[in-house]
């Protein structure tokens, strides 16, 4: 009960900073339009200049007393999952494939070393959820028949069932048919998927074979994952720190090295923001280029729906996460609809024609200050490129990112209903956000206390208002001319994933706030590849992310492949 109210009150103390901030923020626009435009401008600065330092201390002074609570609570570091030592598992997924297909391993194997590592690292990071090991076994001799009797070329097998043979796993809030679909929330523990999502669809057709489906935070509402009905996922590289959310079971999973593939969505982050908590690598794609539908609760099970007919899918987009960044190669080859823009993944770089621009921070109130390893990994990417491709790189200012958290909900919200709705599927399930709040505060409620205040926020004027919309889509507008003007075909912007390394599990609020980092990229559109960059000193990965304009998706995954190979990419827990 202690730890349940230190929590909230956390949580509660955040959200009464936000208040006072987003009041006056509110309240110096109304006066300014009795002043003239440079005087306002001049007032504007020194106001934007004040408050962010205010919150920048104010907030990261919490957060560090906080942390030495945390910290002294937790006592020792916790545990690390055992090191990474069948070979198989050492492999990328393109090269089991190619292995595969030449009859030099058995898919049944590879299936197996998989399924055994599984069960050995999950009593430690609780990150599986639906598990269909018995029917992947079952496919894996299918292949291994397949190669066996010789009836499809290598060069066929390469083209048409690139990841034949190879197993993956898949981010729980996608339909499988046959497996539970619940999206971490006890009301929908019996919910069946009766159809396979198109991205599920897409992998199984490239010769891919599920073994898992992967825990998630509690209807998708935290950037750590954990829920009441499987628990918490931890981090494989330290169990008192989060996985990340809401892919935080697909990033716990790969990175302790039981799946070399697995598949996820990202809105505010959900793909990037684990990644680099965890240590991998992953790609979230230009916005449509891979099919994000088949989404429970977004869609109700039993009713395929066409994606334009749900708003939100416009910011959301499917995408890999792995270890080995060549994989992000294969992946997306394989997630590409078919119908859609055709992009060379597999096309060389010419590294030394590219330009690459860097962004530092991002000052906005409430986004926490940069960690000093994720700032020195920046420099260390953008020296790569300098110091081997004589790449020089400059450096960007974003003062038109100020307001990016309210610009970022506005634009989500503006054309969906409320969290409740929209994350519920429009089912009714007799709980009320606001009594069950209440509820909370003495660990009563249905849903965890982190869905409550996201549900809540919602109602909270300072946060979002409706007839503020159109400024905000100006504002978005102002974003894409200037992103626009940025990035063309042979550039690159190289900016921090977060500006934090995975926290302990109560204190994702104080990071919620930083997810502007990922999500202005879901609002405007735009490809960007985690690439993970190295370990602090208490043996905790971080990365940066590799930004480019739309559907120049090769271009930043080809970046993450280069860095891979020159800084090391990702490495076996209790080996670091």
């Amino acid at each position: 009960m202690e730890a349940l109210i230190s929590k909230q009150l956390v949580y509660l103390l955040t959200i009464e900073f936000l208040k006072i901030h987003l009041f006056l923020t509110d309240t110096c626009r109304k006066f300014s339009r009795k002043l003239h435009q440079k005087q306002f401008i001049q007032i504007l600065k020194m106001k934007t200049t004040f408050w962010y330092w205010f919150f920048n201390i104010s907030l990261g002074t919490i957060c560090f007393l906080w942390h030495c609570i945390l910290t002294f609570k937790n006592g020792s570091k916790g545990k690390v999952v055992p090191s990474v030592k069948n070979p198989l598992l050492l492999k990328s997924a393109t090269k089991l494939a190619q292995e595969i297909r030449e009859g030099k391993l058995k898919s049944e194997e590879v299936v197996q070393a998989y399924i055994d590592r599984i069960l050995k690292v999950e009593p430690l990071i609780n990150a599986t959820v639906e598990r269909c090991f018995e029917d992947a076994i079952k496919k894996a001799r299918e292949v291994d028949s397949l190669i066996a009797l010789g009836r499809y070329s290598r060069v066929y097998l390469s083209k048409n069932k690139p990841l034949l043979g190879v197993p993956f796993s898949i981010k729980l809030i996608f339909m499988v048919k046959g497996l539970r679909c619940t999206s971490g929330y006890k009301g929908f523990e019996n919910k069946v998927a009766t159809r396979d999502a198109p991205a599920v669809a897409l992998m199984k057709r490239a010769g891919a074979i599920l073994i898992t489906s992967t825990n998630v935070p509690e209807l998708l509402t935290n950037i750590g994952t954990s829920n009441k009905l499987y628990g918490t996922t931890c981090n494989p590289y330290d169990t008192n720190r989060v996985s990340g959310g809401t892919s935080g079971g697909e990033s716990a999973l790969i990175a302790a090295g039981g799946s070399v593939l697995g598949i996820g969505n990202d809105m505010l982050g959900s793909i990037r923001i684990p990644a680099h908590f965890t240590g991998i690598f992953a790609h979230k794609p230009t916005n449509g280029l891979t099919p994000s539908e088949g989404c429970f609760p977004l869609e109700n099970l039993d009713e395929a729906l066409n994606p334009s007919d749900i708003e939100i899918y416009k910011y959301v987009s499917t995408g890999p996460m792995c270890r080995y960044a060549e994989d992000l190669i294969i992946s997306m080859k394989s997630l590409s609809l078919p119908n859609g823009i055709q992009l060379n993944f597999d096309e060389k770089v010419d590294f030394s024609k590219m330009k690459v621009c860097y962004l530092k921070e991002i000052r906005s109130p409430m986004a926490l200050p940069v960690d000093k390893d994720i700032a020195n990994a920046l420099e260390k990417a953008l020296s790569h490129f300098k110091n081997r491709y004589n790449v020089t790189a400059q450096e960007v200012n974003m003062p038109f990112l100020y307001d990016v958290n309210r610009c970022v909900i506005s634009t989500i919200l503006q054309n969906n209903k409320n969290p409740k709705e929209m994350l519920l599927g429009g089912e009714d399930l007799g709980f009320s956000e606001k009594i069950d709040f209440l509820k909370a505060l003495i660990g009563k409620s249905v849903l965890c206390f982190s869905t409550l205040v996201t549900f809540n926020a919602a109602y909270f004027p300072l946060v979002y208002k409706k007839d503020r919309t159109k400024y905000y889509q100006h504002m978005l507008e102002e974003w894409t001319t200037e992103f626009d003007k940025l990035l063309d075909e042979n550039t690159v912007l190289l900016m921090p994933t977060s500006p934090v390394i995975a926290p302990y599990h109560s204190e994702t609020v104080f990071a919620f706030f930083s997810t502007c980092y990922t999500a202005i990229f879901n609002v405007l559109g735009l490809p960007a590849t985690h690439c993970p960059m190295g370990f602090n000193k208490e043996g905790l990965p971080y990365g940066i992310q590799i930004v480019g304009r739309a559907n120049n998706d090769a271009l930043t995954i080809a970046c993450a492949v280069e860095l891979e190979k020159a800084l090391g990419g990702w490495k076996s827990p209790n080996e670091i």
